[in-house]
């Protein structure tokens, strides 16, 4: 890396150099330690002055306010967008598993298998209520014994 001297710094300051030389020195300040402390080094008192003047004296923590609020919409911004990435992702994989039964005819054996079914499955006897059943026995059997009763009498 090539460092500017001082002189090149003081022109650059001056304003005396090509567009494309401040332009070529602006990529190299942000760049190079060496040649900012170079640059800083010709910064005046009265430059000084005149930046206290421009510059607001709350201007810190205006700025340390304005990046808090960023960072906040940020964290809300993230939460929207990874619920829908996983909405997304969810109906991708539902879509993805569909395709593949589609594809692997388990749809259309299952439609198949309906009927195999309804065929396969036979009508059962209706059954006798057995607790009517016995109370129809406990019944005859005790008229028969008291018949048998009046019999022998």
């Amino acid at each position: 890396m090539n460092h500017y001297d001082y002189v090149e710094w003081l022109l650059y300051k001056n304003k005396t150099l090509t567009n494309s030389k401040i332009k070529e020195m602006q990529e190299h300040l942000y760049n190079c330690e060496t040649c900012m402390d170079t640059f800083l080094s010709l910064v005046d008192e009265q430059e000084e002055e005149l930046v206290g003047i421009i510059v607001p004296s709350n201007f810190a923590s205006k700025v340390l306010e304005n990046i808090s609020l960023n960072k906040i919409r940020d964290i809300k911004l993230r939460k929207v967008k990874k619920s829908v990435n996983y909405q997304f992702g969810y109906y991708v994989a539902v879509a993805s598993v569909t395709i593949f039964l589609t594809l692997g005819g388990f749809y259309t054996n299952l439609v198949d298998s309906v009927p195999r079914i309804t065929a396969s499955i036979q009508e059962v006897e209706i059954r006798q209520n057995l607790i009517a059943d016995f109370s129809n026995r406990i019944i005859n059997s005790t008229s028969n014994l008291l018949m048998s009763i009046e019999k022998n009498k």
